[in-house]
């Protein structure tokens, strides 16, 4: 086991939208697990946060994830009752090592 891999101290569910029929002829979305992944979040700093604003997005935490997991723009994160939304994903060392995903903290409904 590297370094890196290590670190990632936390096992995370990770969902995907998917139509699914309304019964009536048309479609709704909902999020279907598209698997688990180690991983490890830390919130964004406030620099990280100017930044994204900069590019007109939002973020509250990083993830970091093995580069060979396949996580896609638009999926979600779950750990316990968190989840994430995932708004961009790089991949800083372009060497297959690992992936840095930018997410915004969502709050379900209920929830305090």
């Amino acid at each position: 086991m590297s370094v890196f891999e290590s670190l990632l101290n936390h096992t995370f569910t990770v969902t995907r939208k998917a139509r699914v029929s309304d019964g009536q002829g048309g479609w709704t979305q909902s999020y279907e697990t598209a698997g688990t992944v180690s991983g490890r979040m830390r919130p964004a700093t406030a620099t990280e946060k100017v930044e994204a604003a900069q590019r007109q997005a939002e973020i509250s935490h990083v993830f970091y994830t093995a580069a060979d997991e396949e996580i896609l723009r638009g999926d979600r994160i779950t750990v316990q009752d968190r989840t994430w939304d995932v708004t961009a994903i790089r991949e800083p060392s372009h060497a297959g090592h690992h992936l840095e995903i930018d997410v915004l903290e969502t709050q379900r409904e209920g929830q305090p």
